[in-house]
């Protein structure tokens, strides 16, 4: 397979964003899965999802 780079717009990313709970959340005319339905549900509360951002 070869991975070729590809520039694209944040508005492409976006488009067809579509939550679909359990069965996932997917973007980029559904070729992006951003959370595919086998993922594993989110493991922090809140104030742990917050402490990781304040350090990124």
């Amino acid at each position: 397979m070869k991975i070729e780079p590809k520039q694209i717009k944040i508005r492409e990313v976006f488009d067809g964003y579509a939550d679909q709970g359990d069965d996932g959340v997917f973007a980029y005319g559904g070729r992006l899965a951003i959370r595919p339905p086998y993922q594993r549900e989110f493991v922090y509360d809140n104030d742990q999802a917050e402490s990781v951002i304040q350090t990124v």
